[in-house]
């Protein structure tokens, strides 16, 4: 009995090992070609993660920068308004002419238009910050549904 299986045993590690022998390096290849395919796929996730990162940066980047033209040009917005104030207090005294009064209100808005886009900017490089972290939005089924129902 003890033989019988001792034989068994031998013939099946016999045959496992003439398996491997006698298939011609094909499992090593196919061994080789799955390190590859996972390589591969290391290569591609980390590409994806550092672009991912590099998003978010450039979002942060561009948010800081706005954030700090914003201060100055409202700070800039601030000393037209005065300069403004002062030019139609020295025209109503006679002292400049109004020349001087349109051209202190031209810079006024312009500084205030300046104001205005910067603030523009800032909102677009919050939703580029927002997506560039994974953020997105889900349309509003229920909405979409109603307004779909009630459509003639």
């Amino acid at each position: 009995m003890k033989l019988r299986r001792l034989r068994r045993a031998g013939a099946l590690l016999l045959a496992g090992v003439t398996g491997n022998v006698l298939d011609g390096g094909a499992s090593q290849a196919q061994l080789e070609l799955q390190r590859g395919a996972l390589a591969q796929a290391q290569a591609g996730y980390l590409s994806t993660v550092l672009g991912a990162l590099q998003e978010v940066e450039d979002a942060l980047a561009s948010l800081t920068g706005e954030r700090a033209r914003l201060e100055h040009l409202r700070l800039a917005a601030a000393a037209a308004e005065s300069a403004a104030l002062l030019a139609r207090q020295r025209y109503a005294s006679g002292l400049v002419d109004f020349q001087t009064v349109l051209e202190t209100q031209r810079a006024l808005y312009a500084s205030q238009d300046g104001v205005a886009v910067t603030s523009a900017d800032l909102g677009g490089d919050l939703v580029r910050l927002y997506k560039a972290l994974g953020g997105g939005w889900q349309p509003d089924s229920e909405g979409a549904a109603t307004k779909q129902g009630s459509a003639p």
